[in-house]
């Protein structure tokens, strides 16, 4: 609480036009869920959460609703409605006058517990994987010998190839893919009963790119650059600093990068695990990761057989058709994309190798900081002697409200081993900013912390510029400690 003011974290789901967490669906036509008029106005949804994942599967969530009589009477009502059916489910987290997240879904399925324990699941997903799965066809792009043609031409035309060029925003590029982009030429795609979707993520795999399926304020597939590679200049990438970077009433970008440093205040379980993997062997495991093709064997008699006898033989191990809106039709996708220009290619795909070395994950109260962390945002931890930060790309975050509470799960990972920074350009800044604020080093302090986990935009300036002159002159009244 400050200044009266109680910080607690807030969820509105809308269904089109109506609200569902405070419900004013009499108003609109839709049947009346409350009795009594001290009711009315109150939610009748409960338990939502999302979960964004950074590759190969889209944004999936769902919710509980009322279960008694008068809420399944609203919920049929709204199924019966071609107009509600059409509509978007929009899921937004915030803080009041703090930054906030908006997620836009549609309705996928139910399930409906019967007995003691009545309970309504709403089930929903991101239009995208219609968009960019629904349609398995074989296509071919071709170019000149001499010219070639850049990723976002190709993908301009497969967007035209797949009927989807009327949705001009479904594929976002990150500023740092977008230039290294302006270097390569591919000179012909081919795919064999593949979607749009995996024709992005086969494009992406071969520029060193990295695919992320996204519906934070609308649907698209992000293209996000690896971590840790660096040019031949020895530049990389920046993240914004989203304590500073994102201002009230405003949600993250899908194709930026911020950066959140973790500590005391913000922590409640961390676990960090590391597991070493020969040089050949692929840590991605991405949809649109190219396994070499052998022909199988017979197990018993040892003599090579179809892949259609195996598949009798072994069910389980058979391609099977995925929702996944970036991965293959039906496992079986084997495009071919020929290079013209791509200098950097190996270097960037080995880099994206590599960052899968180590794993994080952890589960904390969704505090003001953490609205809005994504896939490919990037944490910093500082190590159990404080001597050093580790930097984390997150692979995975969910969003889950409880009984007046949000909580945020996170996946991360980064390199084999600790102590090196896998960008230390965004390092450096984010080190000095942490030391500048009193959250590492000599001086750091639990009350900087606390203003740095629950400071609302507007706050930040202010936080900053007095941990700044405070950290100022502890270092002095230190050093006159020292002197004496």
């Amino acid at each position: 609480m400050s200044g009266g003011f109680l910080r607690s974290p807030r969820v509105r789901v809308l269904w089109g036009d109506i609200n569902l967490s405070a419900y004013d669906g009499p108003s609109k036509g839709a049947p009346e869920v409350f009795a009594l008029d001290t009711e009315k106005g109150g939610p009748i949804v409960y338990d939502v959460q999302v979960d964004l994942s950074a590759e190969g599967e889209g944004p999936t969530a769902e919710m509980k609703w009322d279960p008694t009589g008068p809420g399944m009477k609203a919920y049929e009502w709204f199924l019966g409605q071609d107009k509600y059916m059409k509509s978007q489910i929009t899921v937004e987290f915030f803080y009041p006058r703090g930054k906030k997240i908006v997620f836009f879904y549609a309705w996928s399925g139910q399930s409906i517990n019967y007995g003691n324990d009545m309970s309504i699941t709403v089930k929903m997903q991101s239009e995208l994987a219609g968009l960019v799965n629904a349609n398995q066809r074989s296509t071919a792009q071709a170019y000149d010998e001499k010219k070639g043609a850049s990723p976002i031409e190709s993908l301009d035309r497969a967007q035209k190839q797949f009927g989807l060029e009327k949705y001009k925003d479904i594929i976002g590029l990150n500023e740092y893919t977008k230039e290294y982009w302006k270097k390569v030429k591919l000179q012909n795609v081919y795919g064999n009963d593949w979607t749009f979707g995996n024709n992005v993520s086969q494009i992406a795999k071969q520029t060193g790119d990295v695919t992320v399926a996204t519906n934070i304020g609308g649907a698209k597939v992000v293209v996000m650059p690896p971590w840790s590679w660096k040019n031949p200049k020895g530049e990389q990438q920046k993240a914004l600093n989203a304590f500073n970077a994102i201002k009230a009433g405003e949600a993250p970008k899908a194709e930026q990068i911020y950066g959140y440093l973790l500590g005391p205040s913000i922590i409640n379980s961390i676990q960090r695990t590391s597991n070493w993997k020969p040089p050949q062997q692929d840590n991605t495991g991405t949809p649109g990761t190219q396994t070499k093709a052998t022909q199988p064997r017979d197990e018993k008699t040892g003599r090579f057989i179809t892949a259609a006898e195996a598949a009798k033989r072994n069910p389980e191990t058979a391609a099977a058709k995925t929702s996944s809106p970036l991965g293959t039709s039906n496992g079986r996708a084997n495009p071919a994309v020929q290079n013209k220009d791509n200098p950097y290619g190996p270097d960037r795909q080995n880099a994206l190798n590599q960052e899968q070395g180590s794993e994080l994950s952890m589960s904390t109260f969704m505090c003001p900081l953490l609205v809005g962390v994504k896939p490919r945002d990037v944490l910093y931890v500082p190590s159990l002697t404080g001597k050093f930060m580790e930097d984390w790309i997150v692979k995975s975050v969910s969003y889950s409200q409880s009984d007046g509470n949000v909580e945020v799960s996170i996946q991360a990972t980064r390199t084999f081993g600790s102590g090196d920074p896998m960008n230390k350009t965004s390092y450096d800044e984010f080190k000095k900013f942490a030391e500048d604020f009193g959250l590492i080093g000599p001086n750091a302090t639990l009350e900087a912390w606390d203003r740095y986990a629950w400071s609302l935009p507007g706050e930040s300036e202010a936080a900053t510029s007095t941990a700044t002159t405070s950290s100022s002159s502890s270092r002095y009244d230190t050093s006159e400690i020292d002197n004496a």
